[in-house]
C-alpha cells in the first residue's frame, strides 16, 4: 500500500500528510468530470453582520442526518452520495484509518475564488477530526498558519493528490485558498470529514 508521506517542514511542521499521486491520472480526470455535474450552488455566508455571497461554489453530500452548518450562517444538508464519491470515501478511509461521514465540494472556477482564513472545528464534526482532502484540476495554492499567528506555510495540491490535515489541526492552525489575478484553471476540491451523526459502523 502506497504509504502517506509528511512535507519535510524543519520548524513547527503542521500536522498534515500528503500523497501527491492518490488518484492516477486517469482516475482524477473521470472524477473531475463527474464532480462538474454534481449539484453545486452558491451560498451568502453573513460575517460581521455583513451578508455576502460565498466566494466559491460549493455543495455536500453525506449520510443521512449529517446536516453541517458553519460561520453560524450557512447550513449544508447532504445530498445521497454518488458512487463515485462513496467509492472515493472507503479508498481514502482505507488508505488513512478515519472514518468519514460527509464530503464537502469546494469548486473554484477562476483565480477570483477563494476561501479565507478559518479552521474547520464546527461542533458538528467532533472533538479534534481528521479531514481528508482531495483535489482536481488545477493547482492552486493552498496555505496553513498556527492560528496565534505567523508566516504562512505554502502548499501547492496537485491534481489527484491527497492531503490529510491529523487531528490537532484544526484546533492549532488556520488555512485558506487565496485569490489569485494569474490565468489558472478550475479548480475542485473534496474534503471529507467525519460527523457526530454519522453512522459509525
Amino acid at each position: 500500500m502506497q504509504q502517506l508521506t509528511l512535507f519535510d517542514l524543519n520548524d513547527n511542521p503542521p500536522p498534515v500528510e500528503y500523497i501527491p499521486n492518490f488518484l492516477t491520472p486517469d482516475e482524477a480526470n473521470e472524477l473531475f468530470h463527474h464532480c462538474l455535474i454534481l449539484s453545486w450552488q452558491q451560498n451568502n455566508i453573513t460575517l460581521m453582520g455583513k451578508t455576502m455571497p460565498v466566494p466559491h461554489l460549493e455543495c455536500i453530500y453525506g449520510d443521512a442526518g449529517c446536516d453541517y452548518l458553519y460561520s453560524k450562517s450557512v447550513l449544508l444538508k447532504p445530498l445521497p452520495w454518488t458512487t463515485e464519491l462513496l467509492r472515493l470515501r472507503c479508498k481514502i478511509e482505507l488508505q488513512t484509518g478515519y472514518q468519514f461521514n460527509i464530503v464537502i465540494a469546494n469548486r473554484y472556477r477562476t483565480g477570483l475564488d477563494s476561501i479565507g482564513w478559518h479552521a474547520d472545528n464546527e461542533p458538528s464534526m467532533g472533538v479534534s477530526p481528521a479531514i481528508a482532502s482531495v483535489t482536481l484540476g488545477a493547482t492552486r495554492k493552498f496555505q496553513l498558519r498556527p492560528n496565534r499567528g505567523g508566516k504562512p506555510i505554502d502548499f501547492w495540491l496537485e491534481h489527484g493528490s491527497l492531503l490529510l490535515m491529523k487531528p490537532g489541526c484544526q484546533q492549532e492552525w488556520v488555512h485558506q485558498v487565496p485569490k489569485t489575478s494569474k490565468p489558472i484553471g478550475e479548480r475542485i476540491n473534496l474534503t471529507f470529514r467525519p460527523h457526530v451523526n454519522g453512522n459509525q459502523s
